[in-house]
């Protein structure tokens, strides 16, 4: 799995959805090829440290807790904030010399097909109209992207 980080261009496109994460230089996965509405796409699915205990877990996938993760919180790929991407905003997020980084790669990588299955999976859920509080407006997002 490719991490990344979006460039800021992109994210002041998107400052018009409320949900979308704006923290610079966030790492980011980047899927490739989701069906949405019958198109591919491309998402990003932030990496985030801090979900909510009650968030329910088809809404992420979990990984080991960050030092910055407050307890009863967890550390994970967060599938409700993902967002739609075009290579044109994508920087390579290094994780040399990053022992945490380059184990979360490692944990990403090993678990790439269910990531995949759960990203199409919240995608196919959020086209039928279940779309999640605090979700990210993907139809927005996309309008917005393609400007």
């Amino acid at each position: 799995m490719k991490i990344v980080t979006i460039n800021k261009s992109l994210m002041l496109k998107y400052a018009g959805d409320p949900e979308i994460l704006q923290k610079d230089n966030r790492p980011c996965v980047l899927i490739v090829r989701l069906k949405y509405k019958g198109k591919n796409q491309d998402f990003a699915v932030p990496l985030r440290s801090n979900i909510k205990a009650s968030a329910s877990k088809e809404q992420y996938f979990p990984l080991p807790p960050r030092p910055t993760t407050k307890s009863r919180n967890r550390h994970g790929l967060h599938y409700i904030k993902m967002f739609p991407v075009s290579k044109q905003y994508l920087i390579r997020y290094r994780t040399e010399g990053n022992v945490f980084s380059q184990m979360i790669k490692s944990i990403l990588d090993k678990n790439e097909k269910r990531i995949v299955q759960e990203s199409q999976r919240y995608l196919s859920r959020y086209e039928a109209g279940d779309r999640p509080l605090f979700s990210t407006d993907i139809d927005f997002l996309l309008t917005q992207l393609y400007k």
